[in-house]
């Protein structure tokens, strides 16, 4: 491909203001919240990104840009665009015509493959803003309109396979999301391990190891309860070989192995320092890491609250707000401290119960639905009691199952992360790619050249009187209306077209 400064034949380089007019929105006056003769969609970035018209306005003093326009955010999101609406613009957007024939999407394509230039070159510490001088100092390669046009026709095809694709793969995490849903139930239903039972029936009766589990709970509990009537909760339809009963089977009662966190004036923050022994926190079990630790305290109060300490091999619950439910299990290296208000600290009997299945089993959607619909308020859901807590039914299987479904979830899961890993590999190679293909299309690498074209240097001229035409006409106009020459800034459009007429500014990107 013959090249002349680096460009393919035929092109040239321009100031992007040499090829548009541009006028920043302003906020009306006022609005309303329906269409009504007379009045125009107001458009902000909600708007433009495919939102809904919420309100229109007849305030003659706003912009109003047309479906030809490309809007560009020139505060705040910087650098969005996008075209096709029509009706007045906000103060953060800025509508950019382009002239000599360019077409509206080969500016917005344009627009976008500066994005980069755009953000580097901004100002503005809290709310980021577009560089004042952007229209002088982004320079672009500018080819034949004729080329143009297969640049754009190219480009559509292209970002329409883009977008399918990204479509569909949008669907894949809810996918993963629900197939881990389906292995949860299946495990906690016996579901999964229906073929392993056939082979394994030796293993020991679950009604001898719940005699067991009796015999010793009634070493530390006055009486033995059933859980609550089945009417009273949701229950799942079990194997014949496992039984159901209150999931508080499964506690270690030697080990005062259920406690909600200290309340109120025990547990103030002004006896918090900042090392010692840790408070394990909500965070814990929402994100199911143990290793977070804002507040701490001293050995004294440490020892008055040992009742609420935490060990390893304990579960951490969070009972409290939209995480309800929330599960993580405190690994063999941990920090001595206490649970909050907001922690549930259980303790289980690993005698008969496996830790990995009992993570399933509260993780489980049947498990999770009893739990939220037998909690207490609307707007933040809470624990009812601990009575109901542990009423909850769950399934009593020997340990020897309880093993082999943890591996065969395990082995499943693992299957669902090869498949997430891959997804984020693709999702990430597909953000990168629309910048790729634009940068592709600008350095001319996208579409062949004809050496037919008019050179864009012959287009650049035409768009040249072009704007000087439009500055002579609303010179009349002004004059018309007897306003004389205007003494205020240069609005955006004006200041463009002066600078660009008037000198070649030379730029530097700042220092990253």
């Amino acid at each position: 491909m013959e090249m002349e400064n680096n460009l393919p034949k035929g092109w040239v380089e321009c100031s992007i203001g040499e090829i548009l007019t541009a006028k920043k929105g302003k906020k009306p006056a006022s609005t309303i919240d329906e269409p009504r003769e007379g009045y125009v969609p107001y458009i902000l970035i909600d708007e433009m990104e495919g939102k809904q018209i919420r309100t229109y306005t007849n305030d003659p003093k706003v912009s109003i840009i047309d479906e030809t326009e490309v809007l560009l955010v020139w505060d705040g999101s910087i650098g969005k665009c996008g075209s096709g609406l029509k009706g007045a613009i906000g103060s953060t957007l800025v509508g950019l015509k382009a002239l000599g024939g360019i077409q509206t999407k080969f500016l917005e394509y344009t627009i976008r493959q500066q994005n980069n230039f755009i953000k580097e070159t901004s100002t503005g510490t809290g709310l980021q803003h577009i560089n004042k001088d952007f229209f002088e100092i982004c320079k672009i390669p500018l080819p034949p309109l004729a080329e143009q046009h297969r640049i754009v026709a190219k480009l559509d095809a292209l970002f329409e396979k883009i977008e399918n694709n990204k479509q569909r793969l949008e669907k894949i995490p809810k996918l993963l999301k629900r197939f881990r849903q389906s292995v949860l139930a299946a495990a906690v239903s016996g579901k999964l391990t229906e073929e392993w039972r056939e082979k394994n029936k030796n293993i020991e009766c679950v009604d001898l190891i719940l005699d067991k589990i009796n015999k010793e709970k009634i070493k530390y509990v006055k009486k033995i309860k059933e859980y609550i009537p089945v009417s009273e909760y949701e229950t799942i339809e079990l194997p014949d070989t496992w039984r159901l009963g209150r999931w508080d089977n499964y506690l270690d009662f030697s080990d005062n192995p259920f406690r909600r966190g200290p309340f109120g004036s025990v547990l103030k923050k002004e006896i918090f320092i900042s090392s010692g022994y840790k408070i394990y926190e909500q965070y814990c079990p929402i994100n199911d890491d143990c290793s977070f630790a804002r507040y701490f305290i001293d050995e004294k109060k440490y020892n008055e609250l040992k009742n609420f300490a935490v060990k390893a091999g304990d579960f951490l619950i969070s009972c409290s707000g939209v995480t309800l439910g929330r599960i993580t299990q405190v690994p063999d290296k941990f920090d001595d401290g206490i649970i909050n208000q907001a922690i549930l600290r259980v303790r289980i009997n690993q005698k008969y119960f496996d830790s990995k299945f009992f993570l399933l089993l509260f993780r489980s959607p049947y498990f999770q639905r009893n739990i939220f619909e037998n909690s207490t308020g609307s707007a933040i859901p809470n624990v009812k009691g601990v009575e109901e807590l542990k009423s909850i039914p769950a399934p009593i299987l020997s340990l020897e199952e309880q093993k082999e479904i943890v591996h065969r979830v395990e082995q499943l899961f693992a299957f669902a992360d090869k498949i997430e890993a891959r997804y984020t590999k693709a999702k990430a190679m597909l953000d990168k790619l629309p910048q790729s293909i634009l940068a592709k299309a600008f350095r001319g690498e996208l579409v062949a050249q004809d050496p037919n074209d008019e050179p864009a240097s012959v287009l650049l001229e035409r768009i040249k009187a072009e704007k000087e035409k439009l500055a002579a006409e609303k010179k009349l106009i002004r004059q018309a209306q007897g306003k004389g020459k205007k003494t205020k800034e240069y609005s955006i459009e004006e200041k463009s077209v002066k600078i660009a007429a008037e000198k070649k500014i030379n730029y530097k990107n700042k220092k990253k």
